[in-house]
């Protein structure tokens, strides 16, 4: 992806894209998995990713309102690690949850692919949300930071389960 500045509005646009690429993973392996447990995991993380992806719609339509001008990145060095984080990113780029979904072969491969995606997330909100200044965008962030976290650890037990 090329990105000239990340600004708070890009900022969130990015999210929203990690949000719908996560909500189409876990969608398509809730299909796909053997076992029960790891389907009701990936079940309530894509519910909680449609609830993620709708925060951040709401926190970039008011942040692109006509009320509030769009703020930009002061510091280079922030914008070019930010545009590494969003270009290493597991899904931050639109298809790639689909097309790492369809090589998955096993629900343990499938965990560890969930707890990378996770952690990316975290690493990436938690940079957004120091360097954003729009007190909704920061709390969005703060708040989603907290939520992976969760689903990192939920994610990250299962896998112990399925491998003991």
């Amino acid at each position: 992806m090329k990105y000239e500045n990340f600004n708070d509005a890009e900022a969130l646009k990015i999210a929203m894209i990690i949000e719908e690429e996560g909500l189409e993973f876990y969608s398509i392996l809730i299909k796909n998995a053997k076992d029960a447990k790891v389907k009701d995991i990936f079940s309530e993380l894509a519910l909680a990713e449609k609830k993620h992806l709708a925060l951040f719609q709401k926190m970039y339509a008011e942040i692109t309102s006509q009320a509030n001008p769009m703020q930009g990145c002061e510091d280079y060095t922030v914008d070019l690690y930010l545009k590494d984080l969003v270009d290493t990113g597991i899904f931050t780029k639109k298809g790639e949850a689909r097309r790492v979904a369809m090589v998955i072969k096993t629900d343990i491969d499938a965990l560890k692919i969930g707890i990378q995606a996770e952690k990316d997330s975290i690493l990436y909100y938690t940079e957004a949300a120091k360097n954003t200044r729009h007190k909704g965008g920061k709390k969005a962030f703060e708040q989603l930071i907290a939520e992976e976290k969760k689903h990192l650890k939920i994610l990250a037990k299962q896998l112990e389960a399925l491998k003991h």
